[in-house]
């Protein structure tokens, strides 16, 4: 399994006593220095925020995966993510769109062709 960054562990289990008893159990569970397999879309994640409903969000970065663009993903359940390993070598990493003027472009095109709203000329 692989670790994604580097922490000052003490400073985290000083913040980390002072969350909530849900975030605390999140925060025992998902280690933010991991890389996780978000099973549902198979993209390699980190932990950004943990959340009091038991939930957490995650980067879904260029760093670790081929994506359009970088994001933020909330709602994110415990059990669908799982401790991997990093990508191999050869692996092709990166993401296409970098600026938000690009990515705002673009959002429109993708909805329409994955029939979430009509397309526009």
């Amino acid at each position: 399994m692989a670790k994604a960054r580097e922490m000052d562990w003490d400073a985290w289990r000083e913040w980390v006593a002072t969350r909530p008893l849900s975030v605390q159990a999140l925060c025992d569970r998902l280690p933010p220095d991991r890389l996780y397999s978000l099973k549902s879309s198979n993209h390699k994640v980190t932990i950004y925020s943990y959340s009091e409903d038991g939930t957490v969000t995650v980067n879904v970065s260029g760093d670790f995966n081929a994506v359009i663009f970088e994001r933020q993903v909330f709602g994110i359940k415990p059990e669908d993510l799982e401790e991997c390993d990093l990508p191999p070598a050869d692996a092709i990493l990166g993401a296409v769109l970098t600026d938000e003027a690009s990515i705002e472009a673009v959002l429109p095109l993708m909805r329409a062709a994955m029939g979430k709203e009509p397309k526009h000329g």
